[in-house]
């Protein structure tokens, strides 16, 4: 593989040319696509013309040599030459949790005095991309223009699979990232580090001040940092070479920052009629999914307060994933952001039109996605709710009618057969889940407002009874029993005296099945036409746009600036004094409570120093960890929510109100040595040991 700098360097004049040219028609027609940027295809042109800023091919690869996809679904940075990693609180409470023992360092803290002190974190990895290399040809190599959308989602995929087994190596995880929902693919090949060890994690009120009250807002007082760090051979890995240095000299408003991670997922190529579908039926039944369970988990440590140690991490993430996708769906259910859509699918569409060629390719991509969307109204209520809704027993009942199924391979059904004995050993002699059976209880009473009247799983799973009178029945199955289960299993027990959560699964299967086949149907159209409509983005505006989030690596171009609020304005930072006040103004109540700490060594800590700020960065879920740093690569914060407003971007871009919300590095300092002792972590971070 050629490395990502002879990649980079070379196309740069002719990059700065195509978007020099571009520039003029993305003035004129806004996409709404944001500035989630490939680092492997920087926007040189823009970068020169909205700031002046000339960034070389180094420049490039030290961003992405320092920036480090963190686990499965957060960011990260090098940030010092001995493997130090920063990250969010957030993303690693966790791991903290898993590997705690007796201790509560989530909620307390925890900080290695010495490097033999710092603790190994089992199946944890951080990945560095390494490697970039556009595969788009050998993606679609066999791919004809007479194949149907099946075919040719499927020979896309083979084609993938041959490309990753073909670049895996050890140490290596390769990934054929899909841009532009598939009009170009790139090879990112990883280096992985799999021996992560915790180094600095604040306290949990520390890192969460405010708790869910706060969440997704701004002005914010929050030091949701921590520290990690990469072994290689039992010795602290050397990153002398990519790593970024912590800045001490502050920022001010309206200077130019960078956010470097690897964002989640947006859809801003939707088209209109997928945001509607969208926002009528997807974002409403998922809304009260996330509802439910979070109020179910709250009201279980309401009745047992042992609870909450072991529920904790769970209802985190339930309070940000409501309030997440309640705030997507209130930017589809925004008119003004609808209206913008709208105008901005015009605009693509008036361009496509004008261009005949375009046209004759992928004019009808739009009509074809709208008849998708229109049969995903009728689907997403049977695929949601035609299903065991998580019942312990109702899966085993599942395991079991699979096991008898003659219509599955021999080995299939024996695997589902060892499954099934290994469920009821499990469930057997003891009660149910209380978790699993009250969200089971919730599915049923939530099916009934989405699936109508008649509906063949509702008549046959709920009747005319309660939810918790189907959930005491199967509590009472006659499947937990080994011996009756092991005659299901033999395929002795038929007929009209057939167990009841047997029946069911029997009657159910055939729905899920017919659902799961529409639903893979969808979606393969889905893909198929997103390519086309990726495809006529490419050609009618190249590189000028950038692609939706995948979850890889890219970088956004932003300032520091405050924004206007609830009728007045908010500066683009705050202070250790605003922590001290609302904490005195909430009386200390939970969740504005301090820890003991804190209270106690105030008088040491500097209360004009800055904590939390904003920038106008383009951010998504996945970005939490993310560094934000200045235009020479020095850390001046930490990327850990955005405003609520920010929120809608999943689907529109707008930078006028939303804002990134970091940590500031000053707060990160004051607390590492005012408050944690962590002077071992504060000297390697400013560069003070070798």
């Amino acid at each position: 593989m050629a490395p990502l700098r002879n990649l980079i360097a070379a196309p740069f004049a002719a990059l700065a040319l195509v978007l020099a040219l571009a520039g003029p028609a993305r003035a004129q027609e806004n996409l709404e696509l944001g500035k989630m940027w490939l680092t492997e295809e920087p926007p040189l042109a823009y970068l020169q013309e909205e700031y002046g800023f000339a960034p070389d091919a180094a420049w490039f690869e030290h961003l992405r040599l320092a920036s480090i996809r963190f686990g499965s679904g957060c960011s990260s940075s090098f940030v010092s030459p001995q493997g130090l990693i920063m990250t969010n609180h957030h993303c690693v409470r966790g791991q903290i949790a898993e590997v705690q023992g007796e201790n509560d360092w989530v909620a307390d803290g925890f900080y290695a005095r010495a490097l033999e002190d710092e603790v190994k974190i089992p199946g944890l990895t951080v990945q560095q991309v390494v490697d970039i290399r556009d595969v788009t040809d050998a993606v679609n190599a066999g791919v004809a223009d007479s194949d149907d959308d099946a075919t040719r989602t499927e020979k896309r995929a083979a084609n993938m699979g041959r490309i990753v087994a073909e670049a895996t190596a050890p140490g290596m995880q390769p990934q054929v990232v899909t841009l532009f929902q598939g009009a170009r693919f790139h090879l990112y090949t990883y280096k992985v580090w799999d021996d992560i060890r915790l180094v600095c994690a604040p306290h949990l009120q520390t890192a969460h001040f405010g708790g869910d009250y706060d969440n997704f807002t701004f002005p914010r007082w929050c030091l949701d940092f921590s520290f990690v760090r990469a072994y290689v051979d039992g010795k602290p890995a050397d990153t002398s070479s990519h790593y970024f240095r912590w800045s001490t000299a502050g920022v001010r408003e309206g200077e130019l920052v960078f956010v470097t991670g690897n964002p989640g997922t947006t859809k801003r190529l939707l088209t209109f009629s997928q945001m509607e579908y969208l926002r009528d039926v997807y974002h409403p039944i998922v809304q009260g999914l996330i509802d439910s369970r979070l109020a179910i988990r709250k009201q279980l440590v309401a009745e047992d307060p042992s609870l909450e140690k072991d529920l904790r991490t769970e209802i985190l993430s339930w309070e940000n994933s409501q309030k997440a996708y309640r705030g997507y769906w209130d930017g589809l259910l925004d008119q003004s952001l609808m209206e913008q859509k709208a105008a901005a699918e015009a605009a693509f569409r008036r361009r496509v039109g004008d261009d005949q060629g375009l046209a004759d390719q992928f004019g009808d991509a739009w009509e074809k996605l709208a008849d998708v969307s229109a049969e995903r109204r009728e689907l997403e209520a049977k695929l949601r709710f035609q299903s065991t809704g998580g019942h312990p027993v109702l899966g085993l009942a599942m395991l079991a009618v699979q096991a008898t199924d003659p219509d599955s391979s021999e080995e299939a059904r024996a695997a589902a057969a060892k499954r099934a004995r290994e469920m009821r050993a499990s469930l057997a002699g003891k009660p149910l889940p209380e978790l699993a059976v009250r969200e089971f209880i919730d599915h049923l009473e939530r099916a009934k407002d989405w699936l109508p009247e008649g509906d063949p799983w509702r008549n046959l799973v709920i009747g005319m009874r309660s939810a918790e009178a189907v959930a005491a029945q199967l509590a009472e199955s006659e499947l937990l029993d080994e011996a009756k289960l092991e005659s299901i299993l033999s395929d002795k027990w038929e007929g009209s005296g057939m167990e009841p959560a047997y029946a069911m699964a029997r009657a159910m299967r055939p729905m899920m099945a017919a659902n799961a086949a529409a639903n893979a149907r969808l979606t393969k159209t889905e893909e198929a036409q997103g390519v086309r409509i990726g495809q006529a983005l490419f050609g009618a505006y190249g590189t000028s746009v950038s692609p939706d989030a995948t979850l890889t690596l890219r970088f956004s171009d932003g300032v520091v600036k405050g924004y206007p609020y609830n009728g007045t304005v908010t500066p683009y930072w705050t202070s250790f004094y605003g922590l001290y006040a609302r904490e005195h103004e909430f009386g200390g109540e939970h969740p504005f409570d301090m820890p003991q700490i804190w209270k106690d060594r105030a008088a040491q800590i500097d209360m004009t120093k800055p904590m939390d700020l904003v920038s106008t960065n383009d951010i998504i879920g996945g970005n939490s960890g993310s560094p934000l740093v200045n235009a020479s690569l020095e850390v001046i914060g930490l990327v850990f929510d955005g405003n609520i407003e920010m929120l809608p971007n999943r689907y529109v871009y707008r930078a006028d109100v939303p804002r990134s919300v970091s940590v500031h590095a000053d707060g990160i300092m004051e607390a590492l040595k005012k408050v944690y002792d962590a002077d071992r972590i504060v000297a390697e971070l400013l560069g003070e040991k070798d």
